[in-house]
């Protein structure tokens, strides 16, 4: 299912926020990015582009903030960079970075349910595999690098 950026903004009216043109510019890039994982910084950029009013960073955090409370939106690390932000309406997914070309991998959450069950039976500890990446080589650069 995908989301709309009219239901992102019903989100963020639910959650007592008034709904303004920069508000609206942002909830719009997300909705088009859909399965893309945007940065907060790429957010106000793409906003801004779309947009003729002025859009504070704050005014992004804040959005980005309710959407995130209310379910409609996650964030995740992926390596030392800023946190990237993408609907919740995806598959739970595992996300793997290749520290030599940079490029990100995701991971359906099935794929690591054993290791993180292993990890629960073991500890109590119930990991989120969403928030974090793995990083390590992907296939084509641990080839070249034999």
């Amino acid at each position: 299912m995908h989301v709309s950026a009219d239901s992102l903004i019903a989100t963020l009216r639910t959650r007592g926020m008034r709904v303004t043109a920069p508000r609206r510019a942002i909830c719009e890039v997300i909705a088009a990015a859909h399965a893309e994982h945007l940065t907060a910084a790429a957010i106000l950029e793409a906003a801004r582009a779309r947009s003729d009013a002025k859009i504070d960073p704050s005014t992004v955090y804040r959005t980005l903030d309710a959407l995130e409370g209310a379910g409609t939106l996650t964030h995740s690390h992926l390596g030392h960079g800023a946190s990237v932000y993408h609907l919740a309406d995806e598959a739970a997914h595992q996300h793997l970075i290749c520290s030599s070309c940079g490029r990100t991998f995701e991971l359906p959450e099935k794929d690591v349910r054993a290791f993180l069950d292993d990890i629960t039976a073991g500890s109590g500890f119930v990991a989120d595999p969403t928030h974090f990446a793995v990083s390590g080589l992907c296939a084509e650069c641990a080839a070249t690098s034999r």
